[in-house]
């Protein structure tokens, strides 16, 4: 049954995960690609809260194989229908990626039947994603993105539009590297309802440092910041290194910023610590970003999810807290200094 939905405020901050990386084949760990199984985003999402109340899945499709657009079968529907159940703390987001538009009518019809089945299990929020697909920052088709984000904001009411991730989501995408200029070019996507949020990565597409201004110069709209600090694409490397730079106020709702979403890597055992640490950055619980703590959140996550027995959770966080202060990204080197971990970091 579709549920009412309550608008996003403005004056709200989304904070939260983003299920948004490339996980080809040729990545596949122990068989496993594309996006996380049932049970990872239920375990991650169980992590969750405290600020961090966003769930957004939008994983890259690879080859031809649209899932986000495609509708479920039977135990797809069972399965998120449970993961929302679980999820009463957090809201669950699903990434739409509509790719090349040939006409609105065609692609409103699609995304429409997708909706209602996303409302059906009760997902109240969705957003549509253009980044990295190919043509998409053309104006012949940003005009068709903005024609069918209007017709799908009057033509569909029981589950709400909250952003888009638009062909420019970076400055580094603009030859003059300006603001106004990287504005200019989202000029005729600004022209979308204005409770529509841009999520954008910033100065950089894979940023080592995310400040207020890194917003295109657009009047009325506001911004979320996505982050891709440890979504190496890879089942070989992992991102040790905590996210520097980060202006604390893109966690919090003020004019035109208001959220960040950190977007993930694979398998999700892999990065526990760098959840721990986005908490702590949204409860401006700095101090606590440390190899201990973190350590000690992480080796609980991996105890209570089988990863590891709990008798051996001291020498788990021991491992652990030498692996987050020597800052081996690589599974080969962690493996050989860290042979406890194998089982973590073995694909």
């Amino acid at each position: 049954m579709a549920v009412s939905i309550t608008a996003i405020s403005p004056d709200i901050e989304i904070n939260g995960l983003i299920e948004g990386f490339y996980w080809s084949n040729s990545n596949a760990v122990q068989g496993q690609a594309n996006f996380y199984s049932k049970q990872q985003r239920d375990n991650l999402i169980s992590l969750m809260g405290e600020g961090l109340n966003y769930y957004i899945f939008c994983p890259h499709e690879t080859g031809n194989d649209a899932f986000t657009m495609t509708l479920w079968n039977a135990q797809q529907v069972i399965e998120w229908s449970d993961t929302i159940s679980k999820a009463s703390h957090v809201s669950i987001v699903f990434g739409l990626r509509p790719r090349w538009i040939e006409n609105v009518q065609t692609s409103l019809k699609t995304i429409q039947l997708k909706l209602e089945q996303l409302a059906s299990v009760g997902i109240r929020y969705y957003i549509l994603c253009w980044d990295d697909s190919p043509g998409a920052g053309t104006n012949e088709q940003m005009k068709l993105q903005r024609d069918l984000i209007q017709a799908l904001v009057n033509q569909v009411t029981n589950i709400e539009l909250i952003g888009i991730i638009p062909a420019y989501y970076s400055l580094s995408q603009i030859s003059t590297a300006t603001n106004i200029d990287w504005g200019k070019q989202l000029a005729i996507l600004n022209e979308i309802p204005m409770n529509i949020r841009f999520f954008v990565t910033g100065s950089a597409i894979n940023p080592s440092s995310i400040q207020t201004s890194n917003i295109p110069s657009l009047t009325n709209r506001q911004f979320i910041f996505f982050d891709n600090w440890i979504a190496v694409d890879s089942n070989s490397r992992v991102t040790m290194t905590w996210p520097p730079n980060r202006d604390p106020n893109i966690y919090h709702a003020a004019e035109a910023i208001s959220g960040s979403v950190l977007n993930l890597a694979f398998p999700p055992e892999r990065i526990i610590h760098q959840i721990y640490a986005l908490k702590q950055r949204i409860n401006n619980h700095y101090a606590n970003i440390n190899a201990d703590l973190a350590a000690e959140y992480w080796a609980k996550y991996l105890v209570a999810n089988n990863f590891y027995d709990y008798n051996s959770f001291k020498q788990l966080k021991t491992n652990l807290k030498g692996l987050i202060n020597d800052e081996l990204e690589t599974n080969n080197k962690i493996i050989r200094r860290y042979p406890f971990l194998k089982r973590m970091f073995t694909n």
